[in-house]
């Protein structure tokens, strides 16, 4: 393998995929990055056995070839180059790289140890990355504790002309509806794609959506079906699937609602994150009132004190109490991308529904904490 390539145009590529390499890992060639080179264009590639991102760069090949290289050695040295012409050569498992005065030799290992990144063989679905980047506001749901994995990942459902993002983590939940169009999805998967994706997943994908200059995302499946395949521009990602049953999130949503509460979403996170200045217990606990146009938050621990506070709203319905952790209640509140907020009440030991004015299928839970 032997190529010549501008440091400019191979680094952001180097430092993309990077992110992908395996973190203390027993097989050593997961801390490495494949370099696979085909006429001109250099494959980069690298993955954890979780997720595995492929970008492809543009190059001046004189001989093709593969070889993995520690993925920390080679970004330290290609980003001290500076702006200049590279050349690289891999004999057997050494890259010997030259720019200007500087002569380098990377030991490195076969290609033929890497694992296989599974590439899609179907179609599958293809969405304008606006409705992709529409998943970001409800991945801060998703557990982190990894003692039931389902609840790890992110539910992406299309069915009926939708496509929904769940995610939960069994004390609230976060869900994100987008009504598809004929030219707002395409690809003979459109309907009954369903599929439990990792939530980490999601967030190299959002974050590769911000680096390539493309306009879409397509998601499908690999041939055994047990990977979801993203395509974005020049960049492929492969994850593994979460297998088990997703829980049955639609049951979760209230139907019947006692109270409403329309708030400034400012006043209202302004007023949480005082109330988490006080409370300090295991639960975090605030306490809300919803009555005479008022929403009242009351916290208090032993050793601190206590404070109490009020925010405007337009109350319809019962006198409510409730009590919630501040903290998820801050997250949800958070996440909402509007100046107001619909909050709707079912009873003082029923989910509270939180709703984003003004945005279509947006929608937060937060479980009550008993008191």
């Amino acid at each position: 393998m032997k190529f010549s390539v501008l440091q400019q145009d191979l680094l952001p590529v180097l430092q993309s995929v990077s992110r992908s390499v395996g973190v203390r890992s027993t097989l050593p060639v997961l801390d490495n990055i494949l370099l696979s080179l085909e006429g001109n264009k250099l494959k980069i590639a690298a993955t954890n056995l979780e997720v595995g991102v492929i970008k492809f760069v543009s190059v001046e090949g004189v001989s093709s070839g593969e070889l993995t290289i520690p993925a920390k050695t080679l970004v330290d040295l290609v980003s001290g180059l500076g702006q200049s012409k590279i050349e690289l050569e891999a004999t057997g498992e050494i890259l010997s790289i030259q720019s200007g005065k500087l002569k380098a030799q990377i030991n490195g290992i076969l290609a033929s140890e890497f694992p296989v990144i599974p590439l899609s063989e179907g179609k599958g679905v293809t969405f304008p990355k606006e409705v992709f980047l529409t998943s970001a506001q409800i991945l801060y749901a998703a557990a982190v504790d990894e003692g039931r994995p389902v609840l790890t990942g992110i539910l992406t459902d299309v069915k009926d002309g939708k496509l929904d993002f769940v995610a939960t983590d069994g004390f609230r939940l976060a869900h994100r509806q987008v009504q598809l169009v004929p030219s707002n999805a395409k690809g003979g998967g459109a309907e009954g794609f369903k599929s439990l994706i990792p939530k980490r997943t999601f967030e190299e994908v959002l974050r590769v959506i911000g680096e390539e200059n493309a306009g879409e995302v397509n998601i499908s499946l690999s041939p055994n079906q047990n990977q979801a395949i993203f395509t974005i521009g020049q960049t492929i990602i492969s994850s593994r699937l979460i297998e088990g049953q997703f829980p049955s999130w639609e049951k979760i949503i209230p139907t019947e609602i006692k109270t409403r509460a329309l708030l400034d979403r400012e006043e209202l996170l302004k007023a949480i994150k005082l109330a988490l200045v006080f409370a300090k217990n295991e639960t975090n606990i605030t306490t809300l009132t919803a009555q005479n146009n008022q929403i009242s938050l009351e916290s208090s621990a032993k050793e601190l004190g206590s404070q109490q506070n009020q925010v405007d709203a337009q109350i319809e319905g019962d006198q409510m109490q409730i009590a919630f952790n501040s903290k998820f209640l801050l997250d949800a509140i958070s996440n909402a991308p509007s100046s107001q907020l619909m909050m709707e009440f079912s009873g003082s030991l029923s989910p509270c529904l939180i709703k984003p004015v003004g945005v279509e299928g947006l929608e937060f839970i937060v479980m009550p904490v008993k008191i």
